[in-house]
């Protein structure tokens, strides 16, 4: 069976365009925790000031900025999937809201059928 253009791990990640079910959003999430896990525990294992630390550092802030921009993406389509403008996604820059929206975006329900934002989860929009 042939893929559908658009879909993929490079859709899921990085694009835009779509809706995204609180499965795949989970699984997602779970992923960059890992990916930013992997710079993390380096730097916590380097000893301050050695060529390891500079290293992870950079291991860190290489990994941080793909990460965030699939968080927020990745965000947007499942808002969109619920039926809600992803502007809201904007809260999730907040501290004291940021926790409490992301337990909105993975708990509200998807919007059932196709709404303006894509025929069902997990595919590319219109």
């Amino acid at each position: 069976m042939a893929r559908r253009p658009g879909s993929g791990m490079r859709w899921l990640l990085f694009s835009v365009s779509g809706r995204l079910s609180r499965r795949a959003y989970a699984w997602a999430m779970l992923f960059w925790t890992v990916v930013l896990a992997i710079p993390t525990s380096a730097a916590v294992q380097a000893a301050p000031d050695s060529p390891a630390m500079t290293t992870a550092g950079f291991g860190i802030i290489f990994t941080f900025l793909p990460a965030a921009w699939s968080v927020a993406v990745m965000s947007i389509k499942r808002l969109h999937d619920a039926g809600l403008p992803g502007v809201l996604v904007g809260v999730l820059v907040v501290p004291a809201a940021s926790f409490f929206m992301l337990l909105i975006i993975m708990l509200w329900p998807s919007f059932k059928g196709p709404n303006r934002h894509g025929p069902a989860p997990d595919h590319p929009g219109y």
